[in-house]
């Protein structure tokens, strides 16, 4: 497969020059507004959040805007599990290129009046988040797949991303870094298909004790991914920035890319049966001001129950705020 030079590469070139704040959670967010089971198109559909941008566009760009008011330079689609297999679930596995697509134009639309409006870049990210497969485990269920139908599943999916407008690629909240693999392979397939290269940002989920859920280190991570196509290579989720301190900074000098950090507004406890992530935005923010100045972050931002209250005081801190020196160790 002949590699592309970048057909956009504007996200790549405003991060050399300064810290990029992602947006704040879109799920929780949603959450927040009790859609109702016709908001999300019927009964089989209610939960999928991905197809809101079909039935209830409103809602999804309602979310989009509050965090580019927050002052954020980039956006997330809202397709965190828009892949053929988790929109199965809900029959909707074959509205995948749709869906994407209209979860791109519709973040695209919104940075873009804002982008115009502030004389501020504003970029949009497209959220790949996982499949609900574990290819590394040995599993009858969650590791029946093989790498090749991994990569075409993550491949169709970022077609529609691309198509729809995206700046970049996000890969999210990785459990298996043999799935990651695939999503990247299949993300090289996307662009010979559109015949457009763009970055690739691609972040891990580790536990408190600083492993993915199949055992994977931090070094082991990035041992991986540097030898890959990749553009960033970060944290997101799972915790709150106190369990991602040791891993970043062990990013920060080993690793020779940017490096992106987009934690939970805390580990998230559980509340008479609901999630509530108890990390207030004043220390959220102070946090991740942190971890820019001492271990060479380039991205930050919010990840589940993070809110513009929380982007809002992180842009702040980081007005101004240049990028990073190159590691010593990297390129």
């Amino acid at each position: 497969m002949t590699t592309l030079n970048f057909t956009n590469r504007r996200y790549l070139d405003a991060l050399a020059q300064k810290v990029l704040v992602f947006d704040g959670a879109m799920g929780t967010s949603l959450q927040k507004m009790n859609l109702t089971a016709e908001d999300f198109g019927g009964e089989r559909t209610l939960g999928c959040n991905d197809y809101l941008v079909i039935t209830q566009p409103s809602a999804v760009e309602k979310v989009h805007r509050s965090f580019m008011e927050a002052g954020v330079d980039v956006l997330e689609t809202c397709t965190f599990r828009a892949n053929r297999l988790t929109l199965g679930e809900y029959g909707l596995g074959s509205r995948v290129l749709e869906i994407n697509r209209a979860a791109a134009a519709l973040a695209r639309k919104v940075a873009d009046e804002f982008a115009a409006a502030t004389g501020q870049p504003r970029f949009v990210a497209g959220s790949i988040g996982p499949s609900g497969k574990l290819p590394s485990m040995n599993d009858p269920e969650l590791s029946n797949i093989t790498f090749q139908e991994l990569s075409d599943i993550f491949a169709e999916q970022a077609q529609g991303l691309i198509e729809g407008g995206v700046d970049l690629l996000l890969i999210e909240t990785s459990q298996d870094i043999l799935e990651v693999k695939a999503a990247i392979d299949g993300l090289q397939q996307a662009f010979q298909r559109t015949q457009t290269r763009l970055p690739i940002q691609a972040q891990v989920t580790l536990d408190t004790t600083g492993r993915m859920l199949l055992g994977t280190d931090i070094t082991a991570v990035l041992a991986i991914l540097e030898g890959l196509p990749v553009d960033v290579i970060g944290l997101n989720c799972s915790t709150g920035p106190d369990y991602m301190r040791e891993p970043i900074r062990v990013l920060g000098e080993l690793s020779p890319l940017p490096i992106s950090c987009i934690p939970n507004a805390g580990l998230p406890l559980n509340v008479d049966g609901q999630a509530v992530y108890p990390l207030l935005p004043e220390p959220f923010a102070e946090e991740m001001a942190e971890f820019v100045r001492k271990y060479r972050v380039s991205v930050v931002g919010g990840c589940c129950g993070t809110t513009p209250d929380h982007m809002r005081l992180l842009v702040e801190k980081l007005r101004g705020q240049p990028a990073p020196a190159v590691s010593a160790t990297g390129a």
